[in-house]
């Protein structure tokens, strides 16, 4: 059975995957949809991750389905958003550095110019056939947009607690005591999304891991459309360091890594950044390219990836509830995943079906 076009929907979660189920709830005809964000569209990991897109890398887990079609969604949404949101196809290698001492004749090695540092061993593992690039600030800030041209209602506020009568959702309590009444609701909040699950008695089975990212504003052209994956143990010893190097379209190259499990703050608006992890990302990168050395306007920034217990995201209907849905714990894959997860979901609420290979999110497996 098809859910009424007025069902009065709220949205709880800013990112990616709240902002594309907006998007895609508008376009399936949706008339009264409300997306509630606690401090700003993307303030989260969905600004501050980088973006980068694969095609068949997720093929042996349980988000292949969620990678491959995402990876197609991304071209499209680049043609069809009809703003820039910083997509391309790049190129994509491995490197191995060393140290000065002990590395290798770069000339040897088929890498760009622009990577001219510490490198021993360099190999292709993706193309422009098989990966791309997107920002993802510009990506979720352009979904909310259409969102909102298409009837979708923005508001900055926060949840505090839920309405709720046995099986039937009625509606959000917000911190400035407004009650927001609602007939369906999705919990997209990322990390946070096991404090919603607990606004309607269930257990808090999502939790974050935080990661570091700096972001180094070059001068147009300096780097090519190259991401590259590092390996590099100081002095050989210890454990691998493995940033993530993504040069974007507006020049400014995005270089992340320096994971912990510092704990997850209540409150988005809370995340701190380690200052040491985010100077190591310098260092490495400086390792690889002689073009981060000289660059003066450097930003660094933390963000909380949403991790569920078993590692498999949550996507589907709440057990025991009609019509509360939730989407979360996508890690590292995020970006990739968010948009057609936003897509699938839109689909379920419209329907009330779920896809043969959706079955391996049900929440049902660990919510009862």
């Amino acid at each position: 059975m098809t859910l009424s076009k007025d069902t009065r929907i709220l949205i709880v979660g800013g990112g990616i995957v709240g902002c594309s189920t907006a998007y895609f709830l508008s376009k399936l005809g949706y008339s009264s949809v409300t997306l509630l964000e606690a401090v700003d569209i993307a303030h989260a990991a969905s600004g501050k991750a980088g973006g980068f897109l694969a095609k068949d890398w997720c093929d042996s887990g349980f988000t292949k389905t969620l990678a491959q079609n995402g990876f197609s969604l991304h071209k499209q949404l680049a043609k069809e958003l009809g703003v820039d949101i910083g997509y391309r196809e790049m190129n994509t290698l491995s490197i191995e550095l060393k140290d000065k001492s002990k590395a290798k004749i770069r000339t040897k090695l088929k890498v760009p110019n622009w990577v001219n540092g510490y490198v021993d061993q360099a190999a292709v593992i993706g193309d422009e056939e098989t990966t791309a690039q997107v920002h993802p600030r510009l990506l979720t800030n352009a979904l909310i947009k259409k969102a909102i041209d298409n009837g979708v209602t923005l508001k900055k506020q926060s949840v505090v607690r839920a309405k709720y009568s046995g099986s039937k959702v009625e509606g959000l309590y917000l911190d400035n005591d407004e009650f927001l009444a609602g007939q369906l609701i999705v919990l997209a909040m990322g990390p946070w999304t096991g404090q919603g699950l607990e606004w309607f008695g269930k257990d808090n089975v999502v939790s974050g891991d935080r990661a570091h990212s700096v972001v180094f504003n070059t001068s147009p052209g300096a780097v090519d459309a190259t991401a590259l994956f590092l390996h590099y143990k100081e002095n050989y010893t210890g454990k691998s360091l493995e940033p993530e190097v993504y040069p974007r379209p507006d020049g400014t190259v995005y270089v992340c890594g320096q994971g912990d499990n510092e704990p997850l703050p209540p409150d988005p608006a809370q995340v701190e950044k380690n200052e040491v992890s985010c100077k190591v990302l310098m260092q490495v990168a400086n390792k690889v390219s002689s073009v981060f050395a000289s660059v003066e306007n450097v930003t660094s920034n933390a963000c909380y990836l949403p991790c569920v217990k078993d590692n498999i995201p949550l996507i589907g209907k709440v057990p025991g509830f009609d019509k509360l849905y939730v989407a979360t714990g996508h890690y590292c894959w995020g970006i990739l995943q968010g948009p057609f997860t936003g897509q699938a979901l839109a689909d379920i609420i419209s329907t009330d079906q779920v896809p043969k290979d959706f079955d391996v999110f049900d929440p049902s497996r660990l919510l009862t």
